[in-house]
């Protein structure tokens, strides 16, 4: 995916980091859209698809990693990469256990947020089809560790949809879903 249609939610409750922030990856090519607080990132993510987020591990209302825990269960497939000031602490250690992809220590180095921010926009993605949640939730994380972005579906219906909105480098799809039949997950998927 290049920069150009790489879109970026960058969650900061300080105006002027979410403007810097913003800037720089505008500059680089990327869209952002920015938000102040958990509660309008998650509108946000249920409103648009994005290919990245950027958190700050500080926010009003939830940490950054409980906002990305909640991020995870509406769009898995989104990358976070989590910046703050407290790297070495407890809420790094949430961040990562939460599945972001990076945790960068502020003062942020702009070129390794960009190298990070590419290697997560760039990552290819799964889809894995299955009704069993606790098996989609292990599959996500083993994933996740290798550097896969995962999108999840639990349905026939939802496993279509998610072949229509996005091209996966690879699929996981259980033939037997509780509701539907994973072989038509496979159809659409080979349509694409």
């Amino acid at each position: 995916m290049n920069h150009e249609s790489a879109s970026v939610l960058i969650v900061d409750e300080d105006d002027d980091m979410r403007s810097t922030f913003s800037a720089i990856l505008l500059d680089r090519g990327y869209r952002t859209t920015v938000a102040a607080s958990a509660e309008s990132a998650l509108d946000l993510i249920r409103e648009d698809d994005f290919d990245a987020v950027l958190l700050d591990y500080k926010l009003p209302g939830m940490d950054g990693a409980t906002l990305y825990g909640e991020i995870k269960k509406l769009r898995p497939s989104i990358p976070a990469i989590m910046i703050t000031a407290w790297s070495g602490s407890h809420g790094a250690q949430q961040a990562f256990n939460a599945g972001t992809w990076e945790v960068l220590r502020k003062p942020v180095h702009i070129p390794e947020l960009l190298d990070k921010l590419n290697e997560a926009t760039n990552a290819p993605l799964v889809l894995v089809v299955d009704d069993d949640l606790s098996f989609c939730e292990s599959l996500w994380q083993i994933l996740n560790e290798r550097r896969f972005r995962v999108a999840l579906a639990h349905t026939e219906s939802d496993g279509i949809a998610q072949a229509q909105k996005s091209i996966c480098s690879v699929a996981i799809v259980d033939l037997k879903l509780g509701e539907g039949d994973g072989r038509n997950v496979i159809k659409r998927i080979s349509q694409s």
